[in-house]
């Protein structure tokens, strides 16, 4: 008696690739969309270099630095409160009728910086009732002065004197955890 052998016998197979690949065609729309909407945390700004520096050092030293916050009420007042170590200084503006008094926080804002021109960030706590309209105006009201003035600050790299236009570029929102 001998002793059979079994061979075994390869069979080559296809896999077939199509419908994985029309899986993948139709998922990478959805996620290049749902993406674009994640990435909305921040917008970037176009600000000279020297400006961007005092920033990074405002954020790497903020108890060194006074802290601006401006509160919006209900009847669309304006306050704005500067704290620096343990003084508080808190300015009323009054609404112009049932508008925003822009005039009159970028008179304040202006004030503010020729105090404390190291500064570049402010705290915006806007009511719920606000209009967007409402709150661009009021970024673009704080980003620059209204009568174009410059201000002098000291560059922590070079020492030496640097003028800027910039009133407070960086804006954070308060209240949006609320």
């Amino acid at each position: 008696m001998g002793i059979k052998r079994f061979r075994t016998h390869y069979e080559e197979f296809e896999l077939d690739l199509t419908p994985l690949l029309a899986i993948i065609m139709k998922l990478v729309p959805v996620l290049v969309i749902s993406s674009s909407f994640l990435q909305l945390t921040q917008i970037e700004t176009d600000l000279p270099q020297v400006v961007k520096q005092q920033i990074e050092n405002q954020k790497l030293n903020p108890e060194k630095m006074a802290q601006i916050k401006i509160l919006v009420d209900d009847s669309k007042s304006l306050s704005v409160i500067v704290t620096k170590g343990d003084a508080t200084d808190t300015s009323k503006i009054p609404a112009n009728g049932a508008s925003l008094n822009l005039a009159g926080l970028n008179a304040k804002l202006v004030e503010i910086k020729k105090k404390n021109p190291e500064v570049f960030k402010i705290e915006l706590a806007p009511n719920d009732a606000m209009s967007y309209s409402e709150v661009v105006t009021i970024l673009d009201g704080s980003r620059k002065s209204s009568t174009n003035d410059e201000f002098t600050f000291v560059d922590p790299k070079t020492g030496k004197e640097v003028k800027t236009d910039f009133l407070f570029p960086e804006v954070v929102f308060n209240n949006i955890f609320q």
